[in-house]
């Protein structure tokens, strides 16, 4: 439906409160960002970029379509999208954004279907203008929670169509939204349409009281579209590389941070004392770390060996990987594969890792990241949360004496994978009838 007179002047109104409050907060904002970049050592990108100064797409091109993800694993979530929005609208100008180095490297890297990429600018009013103005998109796509109030709010004054895919509301996200209910609800409601990936995400909204307002869609998690074919050639490799045998029971500890590590180390230890035959391969999750893990893991006595180095067969060397783009390949090793960011407060990453090559995911209680993901893998039988190096013993030591109970978890994994694939197309499916949908409400 059209958006009438009232309706503008209605978003314009709380998009004036909005800005006022970010006025009144410029002072604690710019400490914040030199305290960033001083102290944590994490640059603000291109100052151009976030000052809305962002690279126009080529000329000729239509539909303009810009998709924002926050940071590496974001991103990643998005690429399936990009490729499909790509394939589905050949002619179309597409622009990637984010707020982080990382996103930006994967952007660059993986996201060859962009036309142009850069950092998200800062959200106020006139550095989001001149973006929007540069950029003249006919749709704007954020990644799971993205939701900017002047990108999204000056963008749908000019028209363009707002979708949100990879949707997660949290149960701590309702709690917190009980402190501003008002402020949340009208966040939501700043999108046209919103793909998320469970039934819980959606009655969860609906629990915010935007089950009638905003049209959600439950349309799966996009990172199982990357995740879909396996690679046995490199998987074999890896597997050659390291010195891997089948006699060998894996625990593969996948996107660890500090304070995961040593509790990995230690159940690895207790395994050991039941079952000679176990090895243990780390791959931090930032790859700048890895000096650090194994000096720790040497300073425990532990002989280590960088991936990148290789192994003798029958070695009994902690592997440590130090390359990129192996990690699946590692999990399929796996006895068991345990997702880092989950046994401290990181959040969580990419749990259908090990799912996806038939591995049973293991993983702590810090799943805010990724809950539904977890509640997903736990229902299915194919994910087990532990809580400490005692519960990692207990779930590996059961998976490493029971063949039957991997194998049949190995064909669980393979069919709740394939539930997950074409989240993609779904999400894609909405933006095609947004565009091609009359005026914007």
């Amino acid at each position: 439906m059209k958006s009438t007179p009232g309706s503008v002047l209605l978003l314009v109104a709380q998009l004036l409160v909005y800005d006022l409050v970010l006025l009144a907060l410029l002072p604690l904002a710019a400490v914040w960002l030199a305290w960033r970049a001083a102290v944590r050592r994490k640059p603000i990108g291109d100052i151009r970029h976030r000052l809305g100064l962002v690279p126009r797409l080529p000329a000729g091109r239509s539909p303009h379509i810009w998709v924002h993800a926050v940071s590496a694993g974001e991103m990643g979530a998005a690429r399936p999208v990009i490729a499909e929005l790509r394939r589905r609208f050949p002619r179309a100008g597409i622009a990637v954004s984010t707020h982080t180095d990382t996103g930006m490297a994967l952007a660059r890297a993986g996201c060859k279907e962009a036309d142009v990429s850069f950092y998200l600018p800062f959200d106020w009013p006139d550095t989001m203008a001149l973006a929007l103005w540069r950029l003249r998109p006919d749709l704007i796509l954020v990644v799971e929670k993205e939701l900017w109030p002047n990108m999204l709010g000056l963008g749908r004054l000019l028209g363009t169509r707002v979708l949100a895919v990879n949707g997660r509301v949290s149960d701590r996200m309702v709690r917190r939204a009980r402190w501003l209910p008002g402020f949340v609800r009208w966040l939501y409601r700043l999108t046209d349409r919103l793909c998320v990936q469970s039934e819980g995400d959606a009655e969860r909204l609906r629990t915010l009281g935007l089950g009638g307002r905003l049209r959600a869609v439950v349309a799966g998690n996009t990172k199982a579209d990357t995740l879909a074919a396996r690679d046995r050639e490199v998987e074999e490799r890896v597997a050659r590389d390291i010195g891997a045998l089948d006699s060998h029971l894996w625990l593969v500890a996948g996107s660890t941070h500090p304070g995961e590590e040593e509790q990995i180390v230690e159940a690895f230890r207790k395994i050991r004392e039941q079952e000679p035959r176990a090895r243990l391969l780390l791959a931090p999750r930032h790859i700048e770390r890895v000096a650090q893990v194994s000096a720790m893991l040497a300073q425990r006595g532990l002989h280590v060996v960088r991936r990148s180095e290789g192994g003798d067969d029958g070695s009994e060397a902690v592997v440590v990987l130090d390359t990129m783009g192996e990690l699946r390949a590692a999990y399929a090793l796996g006895t068991a594969g345990f997702v880092g960011g989950t046994l401290v407060a990181i959040g969580g990453h990419n749990l259908f890792e090990p799912t996806a090559v038939g591995v049973a995911s293991l993983f702590g209680p810090h799943t805010e990241n990724c809950s539904d993901t977890a509640d997903l893998l736990l229902a299915g039988g194919v994910g087990f949360s532990v809580t400490g190096p005692d519960d990692v013993v207990r779930e590996f030591m059961r998976l490493a004496r029971d063949d039957a109970l991997r194998s049949d978890l190995a064909r669980r994994a393979g069919e709740l994978m394939a539930r997950q694939r074409g989240a993609s197309i779904r999400c894609v499916d909405v933006a095609t009838e947004l565009l091609t949908a009359g005026d914007p409400k």
